[in-house]
């Protein structure tokens, strides 16, 4: 596997959960638990790219490195490129803040799909219970039998109309990257379907960029609003990590 950086943006602004990197789950802060995931999958440099000095200080707190960017950044992929443009790793891991429970194997498995030569690599789960088809703030990825990413939504997706239960997959935060990938990504403007959906991996798919999915096994631990923060709790308490 060729060298990787792991960069895990983390803004301390949030609109649905303020604050949210900064947030205690079981005594460790969020940022914190995606760093130790991120170190514990043993890809190569870890960075944490921060918009603020509280976030700063917190990642050199528990032994980690971060590197600050501007508050204007539009999203976490370019605030990952901007941490990541002065090194010469060929492939870039944009690890999203939100996840703090993903496991190392997990990391692993999203890099390795990149072997494929496709130019971004993500991760999935199956989409188990109709509540989390329904809800908004779960990313729903509609994938090919091949693994090939063809749409993001959060609209429950894809549909039979015979009765027949389809595959669904929820859309777990985090994309591997080549690094001329990720430089053309981020050089491109916001997408009609971006803006409809809020996801930003759509302006890649509208650009004819080819995205390949791994098919892991976590448990659905994204924590959107302050409620997921208690389900992580939850799941802690239980062992499932």
């Amino acid at each position: 596997m060729k060298a990787c950086l792991t960069v895990i943006p983390a803004r301390l602004g949030s609109t649905r959960f303020p604050r949210k990197v900064l947030a205690r789950l079981s005594g460790r802060s969020m940022v914190e638990w995606c760093w130790r995931s991120a170190v514990a999958a043993g890809l190569g440099p870890v960075l944490v790219a921060v918009d603020s000095r509280e976030v700063s200080d917190e990642v050199r707190r528990f032994g980690g490195t971060a590197v600050m960017t501007p508050r204007s950044c539009r999203s976490g992929s370019d605030r990952v490129w901007l941490a990541a443009r002065g090194r010469r790793e060929p492939i870039i891991l944009n690890y999203q803040g939100d996840m703090p429970l993903l496991r190392p194997e997990t990391l692993r498995s999203t890099v390795k799909a990149l072997s494929r030569g496709v130019d971004i690599a993500t991760a999935v789960i199956p989409l188990g219970s109709e509540r989390r088809a329904d809800d908004p703030n779960v990313v729903k990825a509609v994938l090919s039998d091949n693994g090939r990413c063809l749409y993001f939504t959060r609209a429950k997706a894809p549909s039979c109309r015979d009765g027949r239960r389809a595959r669904r997959w929820e859309h777990l935060g985090l994309y591997a990257y080549r690094r001329e990938a990720l430089r053309r990504f981020v050089s491109l403007p916001p997408s009609a379907l971006e803006k409809t959906e809020r996801l930003e991996q759509l302006r890649a798919l509208e650009a004819g960029m080819v995205i390949h999915a791994a098919v892991v096994d976590e448990p659905p631990v994204a924590v959107d609003v302050p409620a997921d923060l208690r389900n992580a709790e939850r799941l802690l308490r239980r062992g499932k990590k």
